[in-house]
């Protein structure tokens, strides 16, 4: 077993969001119209079990908090809604991933590994805003505005692992997938490199890079539609544990 502990940099954020309702709407683009952070740290876990040299389990978690508080007047759509922002508005994109993957290998041997994958990525979203603003040129009754979903979507994947030395080894992975279930749509592909060097049996550390693009069109709220474009990149730092 092995464990893989420590940051990931994420270079690049860029999300865009459309709410629905009643068919009326108008993508809006986080980063752009919010000013939220496209680069930040975050704590990430990831880890696989061996069961046997052919058979293995992966798991992997990390959380992505975005927020930001806007210093002048901003005007969007939010569904059916026409908002006029009035000064401080504070708004936030919350992300949590947790990944779970069946690895077998069909070629093994002590230089190299190749392997095929499939498993489940599931993904929370919490996106909202607060502050004062009026909806369609009135003073809103409310303060807020909150959107959740949980998208677990099944995915298939690759694996490829060559040791360069005894101690040295470059790890490829990559995850894809597409679904229509239960009015929920969405495709994805996350591509993982990872360069690790053992110290000891037991101790080492790593360096990385990660994409994920995710496509998700959630239609299960009575209230609301929403379609979410995600991508996010960036590097790893972390130290590894096997025993």
């Amino acid at each position: 077993m092995q464990l893989r502990i420590g940051g990931y940099l994420l270079a690049d954020q860029n999300t865009d969001l459309l709410v629905t309702r009643h068919g009326l709407g108008a993508t809006i683009n986080l980063q752009n119209l919010f000013e939220m952070e496209e680069q930040t740290q975050v704590f990430r876990l990831d880890g696989f079990y061996r069961f046997t040299p052919k058979h293995s389990v992966e798991f992997s978690w990390y959380s992505i908090n975005n927020s930001s508080k806007t210093d002048e007047d901003i005007d969007f759509e939010w569904g059916d809604e026409n908002i006029s922002a009035n000064g401080a508005l504070d708004t936030y994109f919350n992300t949590d991933i947790y990944k779970v993957n069946y690895v077998y290998s069909f070629y093994h041997s002590e230089q190299m590994e190749a392997g095929i994958s499939a498993g489940v990525h599931v993904t929370t979203i919490d996106i909202g805003f607060s502050g004062s603003y009026d909806v369609d040129g009135n003073i809103s009754d409310s303060t807020s505005e909150e959107i959740r979903t949980t998208a677990p979507l099944p995915v298939i994947g690759f694996r490829l692992k060559y040791n360069i030395l005894p101690e040295l080894s470059v790890k490829y992975s990559a995850d894809y997938f597409f679904i229509t279930y239960d009015n929920i749509t969405g495709t994805m592909s996350d591509v993982l490199v990872t360069l690790d060097y053992r110290f000891t049996d037991h101790f080492g550390a790593g360096i990385g890079f990660n994409s994920t693009r995710m496509r998700l069109k959630d239609e299960t709220n009575d209230d609301y539609d929403i379609y979410i474009q995600h991508d996010v990149a960036g590097g790893l730092v972390y130290a590894t544990l096997t025993f």
